[in-house]
């Protein structure tokens, strides 16, 4: 097997190409899908409220700082946050195959992406290390602070929440790209949960200082307590709050924090896996040892967004496109530039979660726009890398400002419906859509210092690419991400030479071809049945 010396070679070695697709196991092994829901035996259970009352918020709030008034800290409102970020949003059922979807994203709906929270003592409710399950809308409680409570969290107006990736869930189906794939879940993730936030009034902030050793310890995430084969380990921590951002110094003790003693244990996904070593090494190459936060300029000016729908409709409504139809996937051009303009990082959800240098940009295929002329452009969401990737690029791009006010430029006039549909693994989708589009990630000068930002890398884009979800729903289009993508075709199609640059997420948007054989359930009609509770 070929040894990868770092996270670059990782990266490389993962990349599909033409001639051949990054390794995998090369068929669906059914028989060994891994269960998409994590439960914790000997666990208490504490079932949490659903929403009954709508919550009364536009969709445009969800991009303003403090425009809704936070909530008190208890279980109802915890309770709505979970809901409305990483809760179920429906089943759909063919035949006798049926399926859950969820507010938050996945690649290929496997949902490698677990949920913890540290809670402070609550509604008379001691404060807990709590695992959330999405299926039973439930925390099962891992351990409880029944003599005395973290100094983090005494002060009552906030609670840490720890994102963790399951790999074997996306190596069952990718292979070794599955690495890729679980970071953009995790940044789909932060996004919902941003968005989730804000509705309740509260901010919600990656606390990058904590090293990832130090929280896969808390969790209990040791290689003693692993179930073989179904590794877990955890990507960040991040810290909600109904009152401003939290103080210096507040997690300094965090890492030094005794790890509980946990009586619980997970269950088991498949019956039997496939070992991918290649991911676990990668895995610790970028694992964090902790940093200073970065304090990065973002915008503070209020989109002007002419939206009207209710914003939790609209994350109700989220869903992946399967297909699109290119007779009817135009778009205005005042809907295009607002979509946009929403991933462009601002003091507002979601990319105040990072709160650093914006390290990725956008490359747009535009096919179906309405005065807008067809061609390739790019989106530079930082003016500061202007100069870097108009020298990355072909020397014979135009690089023509669209609008003064909007970062767009034109590249290169013409038909590139095929290009993108080549680009993407030949998927019909990145064709038939009003635009398709690449993110393209600073990569080599970042990573040789810092082989732990890797992951934000691919958080960042995961971030937009929850924008480019909720933003299509908005303007009554679809979108969808696309995992499987030539990386160097795109390159080549950008004419770069070297790696100072590289692809790391694609997306389309267009008007849906519905399935009209699928029937839709709500989400938690089994509730009933269920909340006496599987434990495997």
């Amino acid at each position: 097997m070929l040894k990868i010396e770092n996270i670059q070679d990782y990266h490389q070695r993962t990349k599909h190409q033409p001639e051949r697709y990054a390794r995998s196991l090369g068929y669906m092994d059914w028989q060994n899908q891994p269960n998409p829901f994590r439960f914790y035996k000997n666990s208490k259970r504490l079932d949490l409220p659903l929403i009954t009352d709508p919550l009364p918020y536009k969709y445009a709030s969800l991009y303003v700082a403090r425009s809704i008034k936070p909530q008190p800290l208890n279980l109802s409102s915890i309770a709505r946050f979970l809901e409305l970020s990483l809760g179920l949003s429906a089943w759909k059922q063919y035949g006798a195959s049926e399926w859950s979807l969820r507010m938050n994203p996945s690649s290929g709906n496997l949902h490698p992406t677990e949920c913890y929270l540290l809670l402070p003592g609550v509604d008379e409710f001691p404060a807990s290390i709590a695992h959330y399950n999405p299926l039973l809308h439930c925390l099962e409680i891992r351990y409880r602070f029944d003599d005395e409570e973290p100094e983090l969290l005494r002060h009552g107006t906030g609670f840490g929440v720890v994102l963790t990736s399951i790999f074997w869930r996306e190596a069952w189906k990718y292979g070794e790209r599955a690495f890729r794939y679980t970071q953009h879940d995790i940044g789909h993730a932060l996004g919902a949960l941003r968005f989730s936030a804000a509705l309740q009034g509260w901010g919600l902030r990656f606390i990058p200082e904590v090293p990832d050793g130090s929280l896969d310890r808390i969790l209990g995430l040791t290689d003693d307590t692993q179930v073989p084969g179904e590794t877990e380990r955890a990507d960040c921590l991040c810290w909600v709050s109904n009152a401003g951002a939290p103080a210096d110094g507040m997690f300094e003790g965090l890492s030094e924090m005794n790890p509980p003693t946990y009586l619980d244990t997970p269950n088991r996904l498949s019956p039997s896996i496939v070992d991918w070593p290649v991911i676990e090494e990668a895995a610790k190459m970028c694992e964090s040892p902790g940093y200073r936060r970065q304090v990065a300029e973002m915008t503070t000016e209020s989109m002007q967004k002419r939206s009207l729908h209710n914003a939790e409709t609209v994350i109700r409504q989220r869903r992946s496109a399967q297909a699109f139809d290119p007779r009817s996937s135009s778009m205005d051009f005042t809907s295009f530039r607002e979509i946009l303009t929403a991933t462009l990082p601002t003091a507002g959800a979601p990319f105040d979660v990072l709160a650093r240098s914006t390290n990725v940009h956008l490359f747009l295929f535009v096919h179906r726009v309405e005065g807008l002329e067809s061609g390739l452009y790019g989106f530079i969401r930082n003016a500061i890398d202007f100069t870097s990737l108009n020298r990355s690029c072909s020397g014979t791009f135009l690089w023509q400002r669209v609008e003064k006010a909007l970062p767009l430029y034109l590249l290169q006039p013409g038909d590139y419906t095929a290009a993108a549909e080549s680009v993407s693994c030949h998927q019909a989708i990145a064709g038939d859509s009003a635009f398709s589009l690449g993110m393209l990630a600073r990569f080599d000068s970042l990573l040789t210092e810092a082989p732990w930002m890797y992951p934000n890398l691919f958080w960042e884009a995961g971030l937009i690419g929850q924008v480019l979800y909720l933003e299509a729903e908005d303007k009554g289009f679809r979108g969808t991400g696309i995992g499987c993508y030539f990386d160097d075709v795109m390159h080549q199609q950008l004419g770069m030479t070297d790696k100072e640059w590289q692809d790391v997420y694609h997306f389309t948007i267009g008007m849906p071809v519905e399935d009209q054989r699928l029937q839709t359930k709500p989400p938690y009609h089994h509730l009933t049945q269920l909340r006496g509770g599987p434990d495997d």
